[in-house]
């Protein structure tokens, strides 16, 4: 019974921390609230519908979406690569970008040195890592995300830059949208 009191606790403790980082994170976004829930939902739907066309089968492609824009993100046969982007766009999003990386070529963790690259981001000054997404391929980083300005865009690739393992970054951060853009 002690034990089950304690993993209770636990899990509580996980929970609240969660809902803090998450409360923060909104609190922190750039974008206005309806506008995050229309991507959320927007990121939601894609994703859905990739899965129902057995996007899940062996490779992974994360979706993103900021200010109505898409972000495919993975490692994907390329005989797939068109359907998910045409799949993408039946939700007449603003725009698609697709980022697919290549087999990778090296044996780099990719989730210790998403670890790495996290704890990075999280320990910079001047830098609101909740704002950011990362995408990790065999020491191939992306950044993805909206950043309040362009120095802290500089600051999130020259971090993720200088991380051990990481041999190329893409960023797809954007800067905020002035309202009616």
């Amino acid at each position: 019974m002690r034990h089950l009191a304690i993993v209770f606790l636990l899990l509580t403790v996980a929970m609240l921390n969660s809902c803090a980082y998450s409360a923060y994170g909104l609190y922190d976004d750039q974008r206005l609230v309806d506008t995050i829930a229309d991507d959320k939902a927007l990121a939601t739907s894609i994703k859905a519908a990739l899965m129902d066309a057995h996007f899940s089968d062996g490779w992974e492609t994360s979706v993103y979406v900021y200010y109505g824009n898409v972000f495919l993100v993975g490692e994907v046969p390329e005989n797939m690569r068109d359907k998910a982007i045409r799949i993408a766009r039946t939700y007449k999003p603003r725009s698609v970008t697709a980022h697919w990386f290549s087999p990778a070529k090296n044996d780099t963790s990719n989730l210790t040195l998403s670890a790495s690259l996290r704890t990075d981001l999280i320990s910079t000054r001047g830098l609101a890592s909740t704002r950011i997404d990362t995408e990790v391929n065999a020491g191939r980083v992306v950044l993805l995300g909206v950043v309040k300005d362009e120095e802290e865009k500089k600051l999130a690739i020259r971090k993720a830059r200088m991380v051990k393992g990481v041999t190329e970054v893409t960023s797809y951060l954007m800067l905020p949208l002035r309202t009616g853009q």
